[in-house]
Formats: structure tokens, sequence, C-alpha cells
């Protein structure tokens, strides 16, 4: 059993643990899932005077890793080398694609009744038929205004 007296706010509570050495169990569950030993398997290796890199499995001890780089690769021949293609053309699906910032576009299916004729539209500011409060003549421009 490994009680924690800290809490490290990753979203566990504090709390007792138990830690079976010889199954490679520890109640957090880091242990089994990351194959390493997690706090609570270290504590329980110093506790009981037990070297905690012996439940490091053989795939992550460095020995393995500098095997890895061991061999020379290879580089990519020249592309007018390459061998011709000839499997399926893969297509992009445009409704898989991220959304871009800014004000979405329109998915609404537009209907006659959206065509709205020009000479109905109205303006926002006097209200007549013909034109909108950007170029409405019965609004005074900014020279036109009388200073105060």
């Amino acid at each position: 059993m490994v009680q924690e007296k800290i809490n490290h706010n990753n979203g566990r509570p504090t709390g007792t643990f138990n830690v079976d050495l010889r199954k490679q169990h520890c109640d957090c569950g880091k242990f089994q899932a990351f194959h390493l030993p997690c706090s609570h398997v270290i504590a329980a290796c110093s506790s009981t005077r037990q070297d905690y890199s012996i439940h490091i499995s053989d795939v992550f001890k460095i020995l393995n890793v500098f095997k890895v780089y061991q061999e020379s690769f290879l580089g990519l021949p020249h592309e007018e080398n390459w061998p011709q293609y000839e499997g399926f053309t893969l297509c992009h699906d445009d409704s898989m694609r991220r959304r871009k910032k800014g004000r979405p576009n329109s998915t609404r299916i537009r209907t006659e009744i959206d065509d709205v004729e020009k000479e109905n539209i109205r303006c926002g500011i006097c209200r007549e038929i013909g034109h909108m409060r950007r170029k409405c003549p019965n609004v005074a421009g900014p020279s036109q205004q009388p200073s105060r």
C-alpha cells in the first residue's frame, strides 16, 4: 500500500494505492498503461530497497533505443527515378476540413421568396423604396451639417 501525501492537481484525488510488484500492477493504472513505473511503484521499490529500473520494459531501455539508429538509413532517390504509380487516386473531402476563422458561410438553400427585387428594398432611414441607407438622399452629408 502506498499513500499519497501531496495533491499533484492532475485530476486524481490523494489516497492509497495498492501496488503489486510481482504482477506489475498499480491501482492508478499508469504502470499498466505505459509499461513504465509510476510514482507509486518507485515509492514501493524504495521502501523494499529494490531497484525500480528492473520494472522498465526492455523496449524503453537506452541500449535498445540506440540499436534502432545503428543501421544507416538510405536516402530517397530523385523523384524522376521513382517507379510509376498505378493505384487509386485519392481525392480530399471538403466536409472534413477545419472551419476557417471569421464569419461562417451560409448553408441555407435559397428559394424564390429570397429573391427580393431591388425596387421593393426600402431605405432604413427614410423608408422610401429604391435605395438603401448608404445612399439615402435625405441624409445630410458631413459637409452639409451645420457647425456649432
